[in-house]
């Protein structure tokens, strides 16, 4: 096996504990993993957001993010207003008992990721991020090039 190859793998097995990690974390809290990353776009999006834009950002599809927002709204979490720039896509806002769940959730979740990028000194934390991005776009641009799009 050649380095490159191992080191590949090596990425895969650390990429794949983080997403474990999320996982377990949304289903400790009653969420789906792709329901807790639209919680977080809606969450850090107070000027509202739309279903278009939060299934662009999460890879999920129209219908899977259509029927976690309709939870949202059905648990009073979520109201839709009209968004001025686009009357064909509401934007998305949390209620205050939608924002209250919201915090209650991703506040302790945002402490935890500042504590563990902490653990990384300054110039890594930098590089760090610098490196993921890096990938993240590669292995995207790579993906589009190859398969035409992502998971629609």
């Amino acid at each position: 096996m050649s380095d490159l190859h191992r080191q590949t793998k090596q990425y895969a097995r650390i990429f794949d504990q983080q997403l474990a990690f999320y996982e377990g974390y949304a289903r400790r809290h009653g969420l789906q993993s792709k329901g807790l990353y639209m919680l977080m776009w809606i969450y850090y999006n107070p000027q509202g957001i739309t279903q278009k834009r939060i299934s662009e950002k999460t890879y999920a599809s129209k219908q899977v993010v259509n029927a976690t927002i309709k939870k949202f709204i059905e648990k009073g979490y979520l109201t839709c207003k009209e968004n001025p720039q686009d009357k064909r896509h509401k934007l998305l806002t949390l209620t205050e008992a939608g924002r209250s769940y919201a915090s209650a959730i991703l506040d302790p979740l945002e402490a935890l990721e500042m504590k563990a990028m902490q653990a990384l000194s300054d110039e890594e934390q930098t590089l760090f991020l610098q490196l993921s991005e890096r990938y993240s776009q590669s292995i995207t641009a790579l993906f589009l090039k190859e398969e035409g799009g992502i998971y629609d």
